[in-house]
């Protein structure tokens, strides 16, 4: 009981972490507004341990949400945590982003963690466009391309980042280039956020009961981001656009 407790703990502190809860609460935001009160299917291209679809999972369950990823034991990983918390809309397959998808008609897709990690993202794009039915609501987030750390001792670059990241005009452009239109982007993630995330990242090693302490500070920040009382210089560009209804 202790050991699942713990488990449980450490589920809720990787959740916490300024830079993905932001991105879980803009995804949901947007995906919500346009479902309005329907059910609807949802993908997460790129879904990783899956914890993002889990907590759409949690807070919407009339919605039917697949996880796909390249790698087969995150996929068992996220399969196995989605059936021990009774999620039974919520499935994962492992899946190669830049090939066309197995799974398609979708609602919505959401790639929030994973475009500057693919080599080859146009292919990405146009395969996640695919598995979009006409109408449905594409969202994506991804690094700006000028990002810096806010202390000069963190880290240059993001998590295996194959890219440093994408200038506005070259989102836009991407998502054109895979047929999507009526695009929005917004800049995010500025200093308040990002430099909570740093924070976070030099304590992710320290013991349970300190990061379980810095929970208040960490949720404040993204917080404060989605309110609007924060400044500097946007880290992330986050994005929707629609499939056009005639392809």
């Amino acid at each position: 009981m202790k050991a699942r407790a713990g488990a449980a703990l450490e589920e809720r502190i990787a959740l916490l972490a300024p830079s993905r809860r932001l991105r879980l609460a803009l995804a949901e935001q947007a995906i919500a507004r346009f479902a309005g009160s329907r059910p609807i299917r949802v993908l997460d291209a790129g879904s990783g341990d899956g914890l993002l679809s889990m907590e759409l999972g949690k807070h919407h369950p009339d919605w039917s949400l697949v996880g796909v990823d390249l790698r087969h034991d995150l996929v068992e990983a996220a399969s196995r945590r989605a059936v021990d918390r009774g999620l039974a809309q919520l499935s994962f397959q492992q899946a190669d982003l830049t090939r066309p998808l197995p799974v398609s008609g979708f609602d919505v897709v959401m790639a929030v963690e994973c475009l500057s990690e693919i080599p080859d993202d146009r292919a990405a794009l146009a395969a996640m466009a695919g598995a979009l039915a006409p109408g449905g609501l594409f969202v994506v987030q991804v690094p700006e391309q000028s990002w810096k750390p806010v202390l000069k001792s963190s880290a240059q670059v993001w998590r295996e980042q194959v890219r440093h990241g994408y200038s506005a005009a070259g989102l836009t452009q991407a998502l054109r280039e895979a047929g999507l239109e009526r695009i929005e982007v917004t800049p995010t993630y500025r200093t308040t956020a990002a430099l909570a995330q740093e924070v976070r990242d030099r304590i992710k090693g320290r013991p349970l009961a300190l990061r379980a302490a810095a929970f208040p500070a960490m949720a404040g920040a993204v917080r404060l981001e989605r309110w609007g009382l924060t400044g500097g210089r946007a880290s992330a560009l986050f994005a929707i656009a629609r499939r056009g209804v005639r392809d």
